[in-house]
């Protein structure tokens, strides 16, 4: 079981394991081709237009909430925002196959405009390359006040029936307007570009989409270009994110309550302005975090350089680290009584200004 959250616990919880386990090692050596193949696609299809590029919102203060409801069958995927990610569904957890589940996206949308999505689709769990069957279906909605029921669905990403990306040529439609009157169309199929999946080792589908929110936010858009700076100017990005992450490290370790708050700080400011956190949910999400962080129950698993992957998201904005074994956080936590369920501690960090440090957001 995956949990992507946080926590820690000095001796108790810290992992006396000293060096990498053959099952890891395994894991890694047959991950390889995957990542090399992925790697090569991130290359070849970088983007040359930044988004979102920003419009005039035209919903006032409306606490709106973004939303995309997703499905799949017959494959693992990707999904990002503006390049950094939503939601993933890869590895063991896609085992069986297919997963259904919606998102909300106000998050990742820093302000009102036209945003881009980026779905990266890979073969079922254990394939080399796609079979017919494999699918991902998205639909674009909104809707107001944490209320469903004033859902409006995005008829320019085809409404209620949504996007199906697949190897068909056509996609259902559902039925239109009242029945009876000039309004009314009834439920058909209509044509749609087939994707060339069959045969393909991975597969990557962009689109762009128009969203609305009632705020204006910065976040990493300003920040310097990471990758930039690493391909321009030499720097050694990933030696000094690893740095970062061994004070994260540290500080979950220590169960230093206060040092984590102040390091995902600039990061729960900005989901709590883009989620409206009332004053409540902010102390209650404080709550959680502390509780988690003197939760006995769980080792800190060490930290392991040779499972390390650089990752850049916000079109080089942003920086993580990713286990080569499962692509998943590098700082986890693992259940004393069930070694199965563990806990992924993801960070996003930027370099607000050129010579500043790296830091959480």
């Amino acid at each position: 079981m995956k949990r992507s959250v946080i926590l820690i616990c000095l001796f108790a919880l810290f992992s006396c394991q000293s060096k990498l386990s053959q099952e890891t090692i395994d894991k890694i050596k047959e991950k390889k081709t995957f990542w090399q193949t992925r790697t090569d696609l991130i290359n070849k299809n970088k983007n040359t237009i930044e988004y979102p590029i920003k419009k005039d919102t035209t919903i006032g203060n409306e606490k709106r909430y973004n939303y995309i409801y997703t499905h799949s069958a017959d494959c693992q995927f990707e999904i990002y925002i503006d390049d950094v990610l939503l939601t993933n569904f890869k590895g063991e957890m896609a085992r069986e196959g297919g997963i259904t589940g919606g998102h909300i996206t106000n998050f990742l949308l820093l302000t009102s405009g036209t945003h881009e999505i980026k779905v990266r689709m890979y073969p079922p769990y254990g394939k080399d390359v796609f079979k017919i069957g494999a699918a991902v279906g998205l639909t674009f909605q909104h809707y107001r006040d944490g209320d469903f029921r004033t859902t409006v669905y995005d008829e320019k990403m085809r409404g209620e029936d949504g996007i199906i990306l697949d190897h068909y040529d056509k996609q259902w439609v559902s039925d239109k307007g009242e029945y009876g009157t000039p309004s009314w169309v009834e439920a058909h199929y209509e044509p749609k570009t087939p994707l060339p999946l069959k045969g393909l080792p991975i597969y990557e589908w962009r689109s762009t989409f128009d969203a609305d929110v009632p705020y204006d936010l910065t976040g990493w858009r300003n920040s310097v270009n990471l990758q930039k700076e690493q391909e321009d100017e030499k720097k050694n990005i990933k030696a000094e994110l690893i740095a970062e992450y061994k004070k994260v490290h540290e500080i979950i370790k220590n169960r230093d309550v206060e040092g984590y708050l102040k390091l995902v700080k600039d990061r729960e400011e900005l989901l709590g302005k883009t989620m409206y956190y009332t004053e409540k949910e902010r102390k209650e999400k404080i709550k959680m975090a502390e509780e988690l962080l003197n939760n006995s129950d769980y080792e800190l698993e060490p930290l392991f350089e040779e499972t390390f992957k650089l990752e850049y998201q916000g079109y080089g904005k942003l920086v993580t680290l990713l286990h080569l074994a499962d692509g998943e956080g590098i700082i986890r936590l693992t259940n004393k009584k069930d070694p199965n369920e563990n806990i992924y501690l993801d960070f996003l960090f930027q370099r607000k200004e050129k010579g500043g440090k790296l830091s959480v957001i």
